[in-house]
């Protein structure tokens, strides 16, 4: 493989290739990585840097409740777009198979029943 071609990979890919390890753990271990400064810079009131952790959380795993699940939060709770978090949470309902034993699903059902008793979360 080209070395222009390989810098372009994500770490993800590299490990993958190097045989460290599977592609899917791989990319979940990069998801997590990106999840947890998501969360750092949350916590630190940086909610546009969160937002572009989570997105690249979402790139790696596109399928990550977790990441769709923070970015949830971070609307609700962090910027205040409580119609965005409406939506995620409701998309994290539909994409779980509204199994209330999914942890995500959850608690994104207990995030929209707080909005629908008219109460704030923050």
């Amino acid at each position: 493989m080209p070395y222009t071609d390989f810098v372009a990979l994500s770490i993800a890919e590299k490990l993958a290739n190097w045989g460290i390890l599977s592609p899917r753990v791989a990319r979940e271990e990069e998801a997590e990585l990106y999840l947890t400064r998501a969360r750092l810079a949350a916590e630190e009131e940086r909610f546009d840097d969160a937002l572009v952790f989570c997105e690249k959380a979402r790139e790696v795993a596109p399928e990550s409740l977790a990441a769709l699940y923070c970015v949830a939060r971070i609307h609700d709770l962090g910027t205040g777009d409580r119609d965005r978090a409406i939506a995620l949470y409701q998309k994290i309902i539909a994409r779980a198979g509204y199994d209330s034993g999914n942890p995500y699903c959850a608690a994104a059902r207990k995030a929209l029943a707080v909005f629908s008793s008219g109460n704030s979360q923050g």
